[in-house]
C-alpha cells in the first residue's frame, strides 16, 4: 500500500435519506455542478474466485473493475459508496486511485438539490437476471 492522502473528501451537499428506487439512496441537499467530487472513500477488493466461496449477499454491494486500471478485482465500497442506487440515466460514476485505495465518485451532470444522486450497475432497468434485492 502507498498511501499519499491524509484524508478523504465529503462533499458537503450530500446526504443519505429514504430512497423511491430501494431502501436508502444518496441525495443533494444543495446544487451540485457537472464534475464536481461527491465523496471519496475507502475500499476493499475481493478476486471473483474467492467470492464464489461466498454468499450472494456480498455481491450486491460490490462494483465491477474491469474499467480501472491497477485492479480487476471487485470492489467494496465504504461510505456513502454501498448507498447509490442505480440508473441507466445516473447522474454520477465513479473512478479507483489504486494507489491510495480510494473510490471517488463524482457528479456526470448538474444535479439539483433534493435529487437523488445515482450510478449505473452496467446493467439495463428492467435487467430480470439481476433481482430484487
Amino acid at each position: 500500500m502507498n498511501l499519499e492522502r491524509e484524508e478523504l473528501y465529503l462533499n458537503p451537499s450530500i446526504s443519505i435519506s429514504k430512497s423511491t428506487i430501494h431502501r436508502w439512496g444518496v441525495f443533494a441537499t444543495a446544487d451540485i455542478a457537472k464534475h464536481d467530487v461527491l465523496q471519496e472513500s475507502p475500499y476493499c477488493t475481493f478476486t471473483y474466485k474467492e467470492l464464489k466461496k461466498k454468499s450472494d449477499i456480498v455481491t450486491r454491494y460490490t462494483y465491477d473493475s474491469f474499467d480501472n486500471p491497477g485492479t480487476s478485482d471487485l470492489v467494496l465500497g465504504f461510505g456513502f459508496a454501498a448507498l447509490y442506487n442505480h440508473s441507466t440515466d445516473n447522474n454520477a460514476a465513479y473512478e479507483l486511485d489504486t494507489v491510495n485505495e480510494v473510490m471517488r465518485h463524482y457528479a456526470l451532470a448538474d444535479i439539483a438539490a433534493g435529487e437523488e444522486i445515482c450510478i449505473n450497475y452496467g446493467h439495463d432497468d428492467d435487467d430480470s437476471d439481476f433481482g430484487d434485492y
